[in-house]
């Protein structure tokens, strides 16, 4: 009996469930095309249309264990996704012209800068940009991504809730985001997502 999409998608949510990175990359792949239109028109920006389609997966992989109640995967993504663009409109709207338009024309100049940079490279600026966390979140990191710690195991180590530590993991990825726009390079998800390994 040949196995429904239904079927073959349920199974592929179990293993991203149960943490499987390759997996939560299928998924991503999967949906990105039509989720990059929907946030596209919906933002009127293709930056911003990329980087909510980075945090919106970002959640959806730290809060995985919720995807094992969600019947319709598409609608969960596009809610996020949704959740995401009216959080970014509504900062837009608060920002005055002068804001703007500087940003604006930073955005242009990023957009006409085209870099290539190796892995050892992106790692060396990854590190430094570790280096400046606090400490606590620069521990929370390490222990996720040099020593493979799951979000409990964390928790457990340090004493504090899970819900801290995955606070502290998002912070800590967007300012390596941060620092890796600084140095010129595209933050692509999910390369570099998961060359930085959190879970």
């Amino acid at each position: 009996m040949a196995v429904s999409n239904v079927d073959k998608e349920r199974a592929l949510i179990d293993k991203i469930v149960g943490g499987d990175e390759q997996a939560f990359s299928v998924l991503f792949f999967k949906y990105l095309p039509v989720l990059q239109v929907f946030a596209t028109k919906f933002t009127k920006s293709d930056d911003a249309a990329e980087e909510i389609i980075q945090d919106s997966f970002l959640r959806v992989w730290l809060n995985r264990d919720k995807l094992a109640e969600v019947d319709n995967v598409k609608a969960y993504l596009y809610k996020y996704v949704s959740n995401e663009c009216l959080s970014y409109l509504r900062k837009k709207l608060k920002e005055d012209r002068v804001v703007d338009a500087f940003v604006a024309k930073q955005q242009n100049s990023h957009n006409n800068t085209v870099e290539t940079i190796n892995l050892n490279e992106v790692t060396k600026i990854i590190a430094i940009a570790v280096e400046k966390l606090p400490d606590q979140r620069k521990n929370i990191y390490q222990l996720s991504r040099r020593d493979g710690k799951t979000i409990p195991e964390i928790a457990e180590i340090l004493n504090i809730s899970p819900n801290t530590v995955k606070n502290a993991l998002v912070i800590a990825l967007k300012s390596i985001r941060i620092h890796l726009d600084q140095h010129g390079i595209v933050f692509f998800f999910p390369i570099v997502f998961f060359f930085l390994k959190i879970k």
